[in-house]
């Protein structure tokens, strides 16, 4: 296995830059809050009703490109997508992460590339 890349300074800095004071960090904070785990949540009917039709996409056609070191989509999350699509082409990285398209610029773009490519309509 590759050793996992670590994000450069300067992507870091790019990466950060949008929250440099508690004023810029407080939409992060507010949509965490918002994350819908029971029925009395305000965005609960709303984000129960796109589970609900997510099959209505499972033959079109999808790339999934994912890093399995990421801390917060696990390989579970990519097993689920996997049982929902299962006609979809996936491509996933032991040495990629959350920012898989920092992980693996080249693969990625090539293959976002190539679908687009076969895929237009």
């Amino acid at each position: 296995m590759a050793a996992h890349k670590k994000l450069t300074p300067a992507v870091k800095a790019g990466l950060t830059a949008p929250y440099n004071s508690w004023p810029n960090r407080i939409a992060t904070l507010k949509f965490v809050q918002d994350i819908p785990l029971a029925p009395q949540d305000p965005s609960f009917d709303r984000v129960k009703h796109l589970d609900d039709n997510l099959d209505k996409f499972a033959d079109l056609p999808m790339l999934i490109c994912w890093g399995k070191r990421d801390f917060v989509f696990d390989t579970d999350y990519l097993a689920e997508w996997q049982r929902r699509f299962p006609k979809a082409t996936v491509h996933a990285w032991d040495d990629a992460g959350h920012y898989v398209l920092e992980d693996q610029p080249e693969r990625v773009c090539g293959l976002v590339k190539d679908f687009l490519e076969k895929n237009l309509v």
